[in-house]
């Protein structure tokens, strides 16, 4: 059975459009929206319906036939949104339908899905995924297809009883502190583990995105505000090796102004942990 939609989906560059002329006298216009969106708490071992609808919008006098399929995203340059790996299977994002008939001047809808497979290693995962849509039947030079940028937060969880997937992964991938324990002899942290077969060196420094309208980043969590300064919430250690299956305890220090946390929102920071290969993995430290 299919539970309810994701507790917090953070809904951002709501819509992608594309206008494709075709012997200059015909002007074909697809829409799509969500173009992208984030979706935090992803239950694992559910079939969860994420409560979004993917909307095709057809701009044209015609009806028009588009087909809708799950591919792998395209590389992610932006700083925060590297810390996404792929999601491991394309089959967990799945679709009401994969093709819609869209009427002219119309739109249509179909719901998005996901499930997880109920496995101690998919927690504490962030995962990036794409919706490929194409005009069904279109000949020519220029192609209609545009392609959305999903991504997916799955639930964090401090005592696993296994590791975490990916080849090095964080848990949890949320650390919450209390303002109350800010001064507290015990910090916060969270373990970094080594999955390969080799050594690896991995860099870990804080960083808050900045909030540009016109650029896709990382959100910030619903009900809570970015840290004004990276400086708040640093790691013990900037640089750490593990051996090969290694795992390291990374402490934080917390340093949040008073007046920081005086509104009635709390605040976020990230941790981004970047491996000697080149991958990129961050948790999220929220003060409340």
């Amino acid at each position: 059975m299919r539970k309810p939609g994701i507790k917090s989906i953070l809904l951002f560059s709501a819509i992608l459009s594309l206008a494709v002329f075709y012997n200059v006298s015909m002007l074909y216009a697809l829409r799509v929206s969500p173009g992208a969106f984030s979706a935090q708490n992803v239950e694992v071992g559910q079939d969860t319906d994420t409560g979004i609808d993917l909307a095709v919008d057809n701009d044209t006098d015609k009806e028009r036939e588009f087909s809708i399929r799950v591919v792998e995203p395209k590389k992610l340059t932006s700083e925060s949104l590297r810390g996404y790996s792929p999601l491991p299977d394309l089959s967990w994002l799945h679709l009401e339908r994969t093709h819609l008939i869209v009427p002219p001047k119309g739109q249509s809808k179909i719901r998005l899905y996901i499930n997880v497979p109920n496995e101690e290693r998919y927690f504490n995962q962030q995962w990036a995924v794409s919706c490929l849509v194409e005009y069904v039947g279109q000949k020519g030079l220029f192609q209609e297809a545009i392609q959305m940028l999903y991504m997916f937060e799955t639930r964090p969880k401090e005592d696993v009883a296994e590791r975490p997937a990916g080849s090095f992964a964080a848990a949890p991938s949320v650390v919450k502190v209390a303002k109350g324990r800010i001064k507290a002899k015990e910090k916060p942290g969270f373990r970094l583990y080594n999955n390969t077969s080799e050594e690896r060196t991995y860099s870990i420094k804080s960083f808050v995105p900045e909030v540009k309208s016109e650029k896709l980043a990382i959100n910030v969590t619903q009900g809570l505000a970015w840290a004004k300064m990276a400086s708040w919430i640093t790691p013990e250690v900037k640089k750490i090796k593990l051996a090969a299956g290694g795992v390291g305890e990374i402490k934080l220090n917390v340093k949040v102004p008073k007046n920081a946390l005086e509104a009635d929102k709390g605040i976020e920071a990230l941790i981004f942990i970047d491996s000697d290969t080149g991958q990129r993995r961050f948790v999220r430290v929220q003060v409340e």
